[in-house]
């Protein structure tokens, strides 16, 4: 399996301009691809200075159908190590600034999921005003996501925006580039509902009976939950929105929300802020290499069998890892959403904060 190698793209080159090696001397590679936000890799190659003389930082790697965004090389004679994320993360280099048509000094939108996604996409890298802001991106679309969908954003990074209009509308999204033109298309996902519980699609049930799971790791629980969400506008207005838990069970929060408290998605806004602190349900498995994008892709729900109690559960495959070395290829899947990692919500606590006090 051959990995090709491209200089950072420019607004107006074509990758047969930019390519620069090809090569199956990878030692390993290991991916993560995430539905509804960006991924990231690590590939390692044996030293050479022909190698080392491909490889650019902001370049592009296409290797088994993943397209990855070079942001760090590093070398020490016998090897070359490869690092970065996936091409969704060029959205993470842009924020959502504010327009004329917004309230109060938010950009506001309206329409399907994709057509909202659209929208931010336009005004903040693909036809901005300002021409350093472009992207060489197009929008080839594909999922709609809502029928009626909304969105106030004022300087949140571009990815965080689109993540949450996926995540609201249970949509996913890829950046991929166009080997035949030139610059990349940004696709929205839907996923297709494999699990046991309908009977319009094939079924996928997963079982370590069946010998379609290698191995498999069950996760449950509360210690990152945030069940009792209040909301405050723009204009220092609050409410609750959501009376559900008491007692111990108890989680309160504020989070600042960008439409006001009179608005009707108000409540969405607000649980979608604190969609991370969730209570965790969610399983970790590895499956034959085969499997995976024959007979599910991510975004795909599936039903997965805790071999442990013998219960039945139905999961979006939220995350796959890819991981090659030595030789050997596997094959992990994230179904549902895992526990928030310790780094991220001291981040996600930090940024809260930090709205709080805008």
């Amino acid at each position: 399996m051959f990995a090709k190698f491209f200089k950072s793209p420019s607004l107006v080159s074509c990758f047969s301009d930019d390519f620069t090696l090809a090569t199956d001397k990878i030692i390993s590679y290991e991916y993560t691809k995430r539905f509804s936000k960006s991924g990231d890799f690590s590939l390692t190659m044996p030293f050479s200075r022909d190698f080392l003389k491909a490889l650019f930082l902001n370049g592009i790697i296409y290797f088994d159908g993943d397209w990855l965004w070079i942001q760090n090389i590093s070398y020490d004679g016998q090897q070359i190590s490869v690092t970065g994320k996936d091409c969704k993360a060029f959205l993470e280099t842009r924020i959502v600034l504010p327009d004329d048509t917004g309230f109060e000094g938010y950009s506001s939108v309206e329409g399907t999921t994709a057509e909202c996604i659209k929208n931010y996409l336009d005004k903040n890298c693909i036809s901005p005003t300002d021409s350093n802001r472009k992207l060489p991106l197009i929008f080839k679309g594909g999922a709609t996501g809502l029928s009626n969908d909304h969105y106030m954003a004022r300087f949140e990074y571009l990815s965080d925006v689109v993540t949450n209009l996926c995540d609201n509308a249970d949509i996913g999204f890829d950046i991929r580039g166009r080997l035949a033109s030139k610059g990349f298309e940004f696709i929205t996902l839907g996923g297709t509902d494999r699990s046991f519980a309908q009977s319009q699609n094939s079924r996928v049930i997963s079982s370590a009976k069946w010998r379609n799971i290698m191995s498999q790791k069950f996760e449950h629980g509360v210690d990152n939950l945030l069940n009792a969400v209040y909301g405050t506008d723009s204009q220092n207005y609050s409410r609750l929105v959501t009376t559900s838990a008491n007692g111990i069970s108890r989680r309160e929060c504020n989070i600042s929300v960008s439409v006001p408290t009179t608005d009707s998605w108000f409540e969405k806004y607000a649980l979608n802020e604190v969609k991370d602190n969730f209570e965790t349900h969610s399983f970790e498995i590895s499956v034959p290499f085969g499997n995976y994008g024959q007979d599910y892709i991510l975004g795909d729900t599936v039903t997965v069998k805790d071999d442990f109690t013998g219960d039945l559960y139905n999961r979006k495959i939220t995350e796959v890892t890819k991981n090659y070395s030595n030789g050997q290829r596997t094959i992990s899947l994230v179904l549902g959403q895992q526990k928030q990692k310790p780094f991220q919500k001291i981040v996600n606590n930090l940024i809260n904060k930090t709205q709080q006090r805008k």
